[in-house]
């Protein structure tokens, strides 16, 4: 779990926290609960934003933005003066905390959806979802891979027959010995290598979609491949205490003006 904790820290509020205890925060104190509100909204807002490609003051840039990471980071509440903002996402665990490197051949053949050759070898197949490309070639935003446009045309022809899935399962045993449930697919036409394209594009297929075609190549990671699959060490990025320092400032002086309002400090 990932958080930013928004509490009570200063004598100013700690005073505020011992006459709650008397009379309850909401009836009391209403300018400073929406103040205090509301700077917790700025900080998810702050993160959410960062998530999604935006900047933060002593943070480095998410390298991929992340829909799915901003829409994970929530507001919880522990009493009227304290809440955190929180994430369990994985992915921000790791940005947050850094990762040493390590090779997947290790454990990803091993897992719940491993399979095994015909010899015995235990092997996953990673499927990576492509975005489509602007009218114009460009990228498109929060996407880490994106369809060349020479490539995405090929795959736009009539021509080029689209993969589904066939609504029937098999069952078929993992590394463990456990059967599991595998979808059946009616394969069309893959994208052939294309010299002056990435070789990472050979093999893409369009599967048929509702109501948007989707698009992906697949890769296999077996516990014999004799290279690649080992990930890169990722250096810690502490984008909480970035945000902690780059909101603090006017958060206090939003709490400090709503406690001058309640008290009735000119």
């Amino acid at each position: 779990m990932i958080k930013v904790d928004v509490s009570l820290s200063n004598d100013v509020l700690f005073e505020l926290q011992a006459r709650l205890n008397d009379f309850g925060g909401r009836r009391v104190f209403p300018a400073a609960k929406q103040a205090f509100d509301s700077s917790a909204k700025m900080i998810q807002r702050t993160w959410k934003n960062w998530a999604m490609g935006g900047s933060v003051r002593g943070a480095a840039d998410i390298r991929n933005p992340n829909p799915k990471l901003a829409s994970s980071i929530r507001i919880r509440s522990r009493n009227d003066f304290d809440v955190s903002i929180e994430t369990d996402s994985r992915y921000m665990e790791r940005i947050q905390n850094g990762a040493e490197a390590y090779d997947m051949k290790e454990s990803y053949p091993y897992g719940k959806k491993s399979r095994v050759s015909e010899k015995g070898v235990p092997y996953l197949i990673i499927p990576f979802r492509w975005a489509t490309p602007n009218s114009d070639g460009s990228a498109r935003a929060h996407f880490g891979n994106t369809i060349p446009l020479v490539a995405y045309k090929i795959m736009q022809s009539r021509n080029f027959k689209k993969s589904q899935t066939t609504g029937e399962i098999h069952l078929e045993p993992n590394y463990n010995g456990e059967q599991i449930a595998r979808s059946n697919y009616d394969w069309g036409d893959r994208l052939p290598l294309m010299p002056e394209e990435s070789p990472n594009i050979a093999g893409m297929v369009k599967m048929a979609g509702n109501p948007h075609s989707t698009y992906f190549t697949f890769r296999i990671i077996s516990a014999k491949s004799m290279s690649g699959w080992i990930r890169k060490a990722v250096p810690a990025n502490d984008v909480i205490s970035a945000i902690e320092s780059s909101t603090r400032p006017f958060i206090e002086e939003q709490l400090h003006s709503a406690l001058e309002e309640d008290f009735g400090i000119d």
